[in-house]
Formats: C-alpha cells, structure tokens, sequence
C-alpha cells in the first residue's frame, strides 16, 4: 500500500508540471491575442519586478518556519498557470451565458460582482483545500497558509499583468510615444498596478488562508467548514467591491474611495496579524526546543542556535565554507523540520497526534539528509553530535 501510494505521488510529480506549463502557456496566448506578442513580453518582465517584491515579503514572513520548497514554487505556479488559465475561460463561458440570458447591460454589472471574485478565489483557494485535505502537515498554522496563499496570489498576479500591463505598454510603443491618450492610460495602469495593489491577489487569499490556518485545529472535515468558508466568502466579498468600483462604477473617484475606506485597513489588518502571529510563532518555537532535546530529537548544542535567525545564518554559512552550499541547504530544511516540529509541541495540540508523528517523522529524515550531505566533506562539530534520531 505504502509502495502504491508513492508511486501515485511520483506519477503526481510528473504529471503536475506538464499540466502547469500548458495551462501557462494557454493563459499566454490568450493575453497575446489582446496585446500582441511584444505586449505580453513587456508586461511578464515589468510583472517580474513586482512580483519578485511580492514574493519576497511572504518569504521574509516565512523566515522563522521555511515551507519545503517544493511546495512554495507549486503554489506560485498554481496561482500562474491553472488558476490564471481557469479563471480566463470559465470567466469567457460565463460572461457569454449571462450576457445571451439577460443582456450585456446585466453582464456588465454581474461579471465584476459575481463572475470575477467567485472564479478566480474559488480557483486560487483549491491550492490551500488541497494541502488542507492532502498535505495537512505542510500548514502547522495561520503563518503557513498566509505564505502559501501570499504565493499563489503572487503567481496569479504575474501572468495577469502579462496583459493588463502590456496591452498599454504596447499601445505607447505602437504609438512611438506620441498619444498622449495612451501614456496617460499607462500611467494609470502604473499607478495601479505598481503602487496601490501590488499585493492584491495575495491580499485576496490571504483571507481564505486565515480560515485554513484556523481549520488545521479542528478535529474532522465537518468542523474545519466553517473557518474555510467564511474566510472564502470574505475574499470573495472584498474582490467584488473592488471590481465593481474599477469596472462598472461610473464615478471615477469610487475605486479610490474604496481603496481607501476598504482596502488599505483591510490589507493593513492582515499585514500586522501576520506580523503578531510571526512574533508568536518564534516564540512558540523557543518554548518547544527544550521538549526537542528532551525526547533527543536534536542536540544541546542544536538547541541554542534553533532559536535565533542570526545563529541559523551563521551555522549555514559555516557549513556552506566547509561542505558546500548542498550540504547548507539540507542543513537549512533540517533546521525548518526542527521549527516545525518544536511548534507543534509547543502548542500541545492532543487532537493533531497523527500530524506530529508526520512531522517528527519529517525532522528526522531531514537530519539524516543533512548529514549524508556532509559525508566526503571535512568533519563538522554538528555531525558528531546530532543524535541518530527516532523514525
């Protein structure tokens, strides 16, 4: 049965970033046939920058407890490729049945109401109900899926302004810079895009993170529901009043307005309970290290240097001098294990036994992994006292 099922996850593995980059290259096309091949180049490059900004936010607030990697990119190229490519054409079939059943004047108010918010949350949020059902040990609280979602609205945010950048970035260069129409429609956009909601999607769901991180202290499906679903109507409310003000309202001073009234408390609100939660996170992580070396699931000497990013830093880059940046990085996700496993000691939660065996689990192979990664190298005072560990 164990054979089986890692066999499905290696098929999984494979299949996986196959699907993604069709899908990617699908969301591609479809944006290049509004703003041509030389727009859509544009706006992926100016979207980098900005993107790159986004993401390294969420990462920073991921410092104390480091996601495996391999689940970080899968979020931001969830966001990129299967969300974006979902949310293009279900919105193009739905907008088309509601415009033939009730007239474009209805569809106009209906799309950025209901058609937007609901297609393109639900599609971001699969990302985080998956590793709710599937991969719960990958969200140990609210920091974890906040960082998960912060990616995947990252990733959807870079192919979306593949489009919404370059349409007008082409319109200037077609013009050689002369309409001034179309520099002001770029300035605009800019002003947008760039400086008032950079972190919008991620913003978006965040909110339904919130109620995940919640839902991985409940005891069964039926009870995690309820935080799942008001943190999805949340994001879904919040993007809708903003579509609407941007797209259908015509008082040109409304999305500002709300900008304003709605946005910068809420982005504000989520911004420092996501910094309160970080400082709680590192603290909880300090309170469970001695447990840690009681049970011998790390050192004494590991206990120390656990608890301070600085130390973290300094233990690597002397392993990156000694042993290589391989070595560095299977001791980093060593130490991410550790964290993860002292904060679920840490908040002693007796229903989630089963995800704290997972996780001791997960810690010992990753010490084991960071000490392989040494062998051949020169023999460092770590190796000699890390204990072998319980599987």
């Amino acid at each position: 049965m164990a054979t089986d099922m890692k066999t499905d996850r290696r098929r999984a593995w494979v299949i996986w970033p196959i699907g993604a980059a069709v899908t990617w290259v699908g969301s591609l096309v479809w944006a290049s046939s509004q703003a041509g091949i030389g727009g859509v180049a544009m706006g992926l490059a100016l979207s980098a920058v900005i993107t790159t900004v986004t993401v390294s936010a969420f990462l920073w607030l991921d410092r104390w407890k480091r996601g495996r990697p391999r689940i970080l990119v899968s979020a931001f190229v969830w966001g990129a490729s299967v969300a974006a490519f979902g949310a293009i054409w279900s919105q193009q079939g739905l907008q088309a049945l509601v415009d033939t059943a009730w007239g474009p004047d209805t569809g106009a108010w209906v799309r950025p109401l209901i058609i937007t918010p609901v297609t393109e949350e639900v599609l971001k949020a699969l990302f985080l109900l998956w590793l709710l059902v599937y991969r719960r040990r990958e969200i140990a609280g609210v920091v974890d899926a906040i960082v998960v979602a912060g990616l995947v609205g990252a990733g959807f945010s870079f192919t979306e302004n593949s489009l919404y950048l370059g349409r007008p970035l082409a319109d200037v260069v077609r013009s050689g810079g002369t309409d001034a129409a179309a520099i002001s429609i770029l300035g605009v956009t800019l002003f947008i895009r760039v400086l008032l909601v950079p972190f919008f999607h991620s913003l978006m769901v965040a909110l339904t993170a919130i109620g995940v991180g919640i839902a991985t202290r409940s005891r069964g499906r039926g009870t995690w529901a309820l935080p799942v679903a008001t943190g999805l109507l949340a994001a879904i409310f919040l993007h809708g009043i903003w579509d609407w003000a941007g797209l259908a309202s015509g008082d040109q001073l409304l999305i500002f307005r709300i900008y304003g009234t709605v946005m910068v408390p809420v982005f504000l609100a989520v911004l420092i309970s996501a910094a309160v939660l970080r400082h709680r996170e590192a603290r909880l992580i300090a309170a469970g290290v001695p447990s840690l070396v009681r049970d011998a699931d790390i050192s004494l000497e590991e206990a120390e240097p656990l608890i301070s990013l600085r130390a973290r830093r300094q233990r690597r880059a002397e392993l990156r001098r000694n042993s290589g940046w391989q070595a560095a990085r299977a001791f980093g996700r060593y130490q991410a294990e550790a964290s993860a496993l002292a904060l679920r000691i840490a908040r002693d939660r007796r229903t989630d036994r089963e995800q704290l065996a997972l996780q001791r689990r997960a810690a010992a192979n990753a010490r084991a992994a960071a000490s392989a990664a040494s062998v051949g190298r020169r023999s460092l005072a770590w190796r000699r006292q890390v204990p072998s560990g319980r599987a």
